[in-house]
């Protein structure tokens, strides 16, 4: 069930998902962004994808983890940075291992 999100683990369990940039370090007006690589683009969208689109998760523990994964990616909009720190600590892939783990029983 969780395939389309799990398929993503070996990507995302590795250093250097993204970096931060600024446009000009001598312009102190622009706000510093998080480059990702097209790896977490395409997480992202497959998750955005899964929510949208999969049935009422019955699994509590499961539903809890698609939704955290989701208010990760969501509060990226809000202050950036936020899903670097979740994906270089080890959680989003943590969150990945426990669906997968749910998916095979």
């Amino acid at each position: 069930m969780f395939e389309s999100l799990t398929k993503f683990l070996p990507a995302l369990d590795m250093e250097g998902l993204g970096r931060w940039v600024k446009e000009d370090d001598t312009d102190f007006t622009g706000a510093p962004y998080v480059e990702y690589w097209d790896v977490v683009h395409r997480f992202c969208e497959a998750a955005a994808v899964f929510c949208e689109k999969t049935p009422k998760i019955e699994d509590p523990r499961a539903r809890e983890l698609v939704d955290d994964i989701a208010s990760a990616i969501d509060r990226e909009e809000v202050c950036p940075g936020v899903l670097l720190g979740y994906l270089e600590n080890g959680t989003i892939v943590g969150w990945l291992k426990e669906l997968a783990k749910l998916d095979k029983k």
